[in-house]
């Protein structure tokens, strides 16, 4: 019962800060700094007016105005539902599925008590969800990756391998603490995923003697890298290539090469399927391909070509949008 009542006090929580995160989108990217600070009412970004709580119940605010301001009666973004309903549902996953444990355990008696470290765990990692959110919608409308949620999220990663060590240990060694291969585990994976998605940047710099992606991709993937390890980062900018490509592509054929293409939101997606399903995609990747690569000859060979093919499309994609931005 316990389990049940905090997976949907988990989702309506998420809605709620899904309400926040709006806010942080529309507000971070603004050049005056007054308009940047995240503190105070909400007030209609159309007139100016200051919105009533009871107009700012997440979803169902929205729904009863039927998408409209109460104050001028200018439609409202469907973005604003839209955010809060997919923060809901990530931390709803979350509750159901937190990699590497449970909120809960089970005494002897069958009674479900909080287990402190599983707790510190989902906090760890719901506020990790939320910044892809935030960064993944103000990459969408800015093509930037603002510096003041990717650099306190490389830290608070690192420090999070401490305790309560929410990244794979380095190595499993008797005679090492468990914290300090924890730890190693982020500060590899913030090496890592930063610096292979800079060597990438760096190679799309030379093939097209301009910047391919942006140094924000860079410091999002370190921040990544620190949360979930260097297996998870290379499994994520694998999987934002294929997804952005894909993404890409489609858009390319809709509105032509000069589409503006940001990367972040496919690798925040990467991310998010590999903070989930990152022992599976590595059994099917590792194990099981394998096995199908060997039972037909010339396999690998395929998959290598599609992998570069992917991330050279992902590429010319990016810097044709930066180009035409």
């Amino acid at each position: 019962m316990a389990t049940a009542v905090f997976e949907v006090g988990a989702a309506l929580f998420g809605a709620c800060i899904g309400s926040f995160l709006n806010v942080v989108i529309w507000r971070l990217p603004q050049e005056d700094p007054a308009k940047r600070s995240l503190g105070g009412r909400s007030h209609c970004p159309r007139c100016g007016a200051q919105i009533r709580w009871f107009d700012n119940v997440p979803v169902l605010s929205w729904l009863l105005l039927r998408g409209r301001a109460r104050c001028c009666k200018n439609p409202i973004a469907a973005r604003y539902p839209i955010v809060e309903l997919l923060t809901g549902a990530l931390f709803l996953l979350l509750a159901v599925q937190l990699p590497g444990g449970s909120v809960w355990s089970v005494d002897l008696a069958g009674v479900e008590t909080i287990d402190l470290r599983g707790a510190a765990t989902f906090a760890l990692h719901a506020l990790f969800l939320s910044m892809l959110v935030a960064l993944s919608f103000i990459d969408f409308d800015t093509q930037l990756l603002p510096d003041a949620l990717t650099k306190p999220g490389m830290v608070i990663g690192v420090v999070a391998g401490i305790w309560p060590g929410i990244v794979a240990p380095i190595a499993e060694d008797p005679a090492v603490s468990r914290a300090l291969c924890t730890w190693l585990g982020s500060v590899v994976g913030l090496l890592v995923g930063g610096g292979v998605t800079w060597g990438v940047r760096a190679l799309g710099t030379v093939v097209f003697k301009k910047d391919a992606m942006g140094f924000g991709d860079v410091k999002l993937m370190g921040m990544v890298g620190a949360f979930l390890g260097w297996k998870a980062a290379l499994l994520t900018l694998a999987l934002g290539c294929l997804f952005g490509s894909i993404v890409g592509g489609v858009m390319a054929l809709r509105r032509g090469l000069g589409a503006r293409i940001p990367f972040g939101p496919y690798l925040a997606l990467g991310a998010i399927v590999s903070l989930f399903w990152q022992q599976d995609l590595i059994e099917l990747l590792f194990r099981r391909w394998p096995d199908w690569q060997r039972e037909n000859p010339g396999a690998q060979w395929l998959v290598l070509l599609a992998a570069a093919g992917s991330l050279f499309l992902m590429l010319v994609l990016v810097r044709r949008g930066r180009r035409s931005g």
